[in-house]
């Protein structure tokens, strides 16, 4: 087991501080989140910032159960945004042809 430091967090009225192992860490105290980064860096958590977790849908059972789940739906949104693009893209080279056509003698 690892030897981890013991960490509090305590709040009030909008304020937060961080607790290693007794002693207020200083630069955490103020918004409530410079305290949990810190405590998660401390612990070794990755924070990943991309809703790819939500599968797509805002409901709570939606969410994918393993990160293998997580990173099977981001390639295959990944990829249809890419198809998506690339037709949005041949639809405005078509838009243009037809005002080109439309405004031709």
């Amino acid at each position: 087991m690892t030897d981890r430091p013991k960490m509090e967090i305590h709040y009030a009225d909008g304020w937060a501080a961080l607790y290693v192992d007794g002693q207020v860490d200083p630069d955490t105290v103020g918004d409530s989140h410079l305290a949990e980064e810190r405590a998660f860096e401390l612990l070794g958590v990755k924070q990943v910032q991309n809703d790819a977790f939500m599968c797509g849908q805002s409901q709570r059972d939606g969410v994918a159960p393993r990160l293998d789940d997580v990173a099977a739906y981001r390639k295959e949104r990944d990829a249809r945004r890419a198809e998506a693009n690339r037709l949005r893209r041949q639809a405005a080279e078509l838009l243009q042809q037809a005002d080109t056509l439309d405004t031709s003698r």
